[in-house]
């Protein structure tokens, strides 16, 4: 059993690497079309601003909550459920044909992206003790810059092949894809 545990780790690892690199993926590679998205539906610089705004400022707040909720239900819920609603309010973007529709959006998506830095931390840290811990959270924050670095190389493909409509729903079902991974691994 001992040597299941050692192995899981891992699996933890990855999949808690892997989550948050797809909860991030969009919020971190939306300025690779944000030209895209303002050309596409008239928008101004404020106006695109405060849409990266409402992504990353609202999980100040969120951050919080998802505190929170981490110390009182199991971070495969908090995490899996957070990403979840990262796709579903990109899903939701994917549809959406005013600013203010794109705002709503991307402030659902915000409180989403909360959950998937201290939730990802958590499952780690559950799983990986002494001096293993910090090369196991160095390998799990990798999943940041990793998911950006892959959003801005698929995401303004995805805008130009085809819409920027399609590109939101691109980073909506790279969440959902890494939030049921999570969910279906975590233990």
């Amino acid at each position: 059993m001992s040597i299941f545990i050692k192995q899981y780790q891992w699996v933890i690892l990855i999949s808690a690497t892997f989550a948050q690199a797809c909860a991030c993926f969009f919020v971190q590679g939306f300025g690779s079309i944000a030209l895209d998205v303002k050309n596409d539906m008239s928008l101004s610089n404020w106006q695109i601003g405060t849409l990266i705004s409402a992504a990353q400022l609202i999980p100040l707040a969120g951050l919080l909550i998802a505190g929170e909720l981490l110390d009182r239900y199991s971070e495969r819920f908090v995490v899996g459920i957070g990403t979840l609603i990262v796709g579903a309010s990109l899903c939701g973007a994917a549809l959406a044909d005013s600013y203010a529709g794109l705002l709503i959006a991307f402030t659902i998506l915000g409180f989403g992206y909360s959950t998937a830095q201290p939730g990802g931390s958590k499952s780690v840290s559950n799983w990986f003790k002494g001096n293993q811990l910090g090369f196991a959270m160095g390998i799990r924050q990798a999943g940041l810059p990793l998911g950006g670095a892959l959003a801005t190389l698929l995401l303004p493909f995805i805008a130009g092949r085809y819409s920027v409509q399609a590109a939101f729903l691109g980073g909506g079902v790279v969440a959902l894809f890494g939030a049921a991974l999570f969910m279906l691994l975590y233990k």
